[in-house]
């Protein structure tokens, strides 16, 4: 390939890239929703669906929990794929989830504290929450 082959290819590789940053997108100004007391079901479970979409934002972003045992339940109702992993204590995760799809994990919690999550894809675009283990 000559020189100006190169350059070009170059410049369209650029191009390229820089549509892929999803930066300064407008989702990622989103504001964050939701504030929700979790209760527990019948079976002593606190249960909450929490969704990914196409704004990169969780909904609700902050929820509220007691300690004992939580089934956070991620469900993608965006055309974007999305994830959920807790970062620092917690260390657990829902895995990739596609548009129409859930999953989910339960936790047993026993310390009060907050604990942030976030979905590993899109990080970059603030797409964060915490759950937040209020003491009984």
């Amino acid at each position: 390939m000559n020189r100006a082959g190169r350059v070009g290819l170059a410049a369209a590789v650029l191009v390229v890239l820089a549509g892929c940053s999803n930066r300064n997108a407008p989702q990622a100004g989103s504001p964050h929703s939701g504030n929700v007391q979790v209760t527990a079901g019948a079976d002593g479970v606190q249960a909450i669906t929490i969704t990914g979409t196409d704004k990169l934002r969780f909904d609700p972003s902050i929820f509220h929990v007691h300690p004992g045992k939580v089934e956070i339940i991620l469900a993608d109702t965006g055309t974007t794929p999305h994830d959920l992993t807790f970062t620092g204590k917690l260390g657990q995760s829902i895995p990739m989830t596609m548009h129409g799809q859930q999953h989910s994990i339960v936790l047993t919690v026993t310390k009060p504290g907050t604990y942030p999550f976030e979905c590993s894809l899109h990080v970059r675009e603030n797409m964060t929450g915490t759950m937040i283990v209020d003491p009984r």
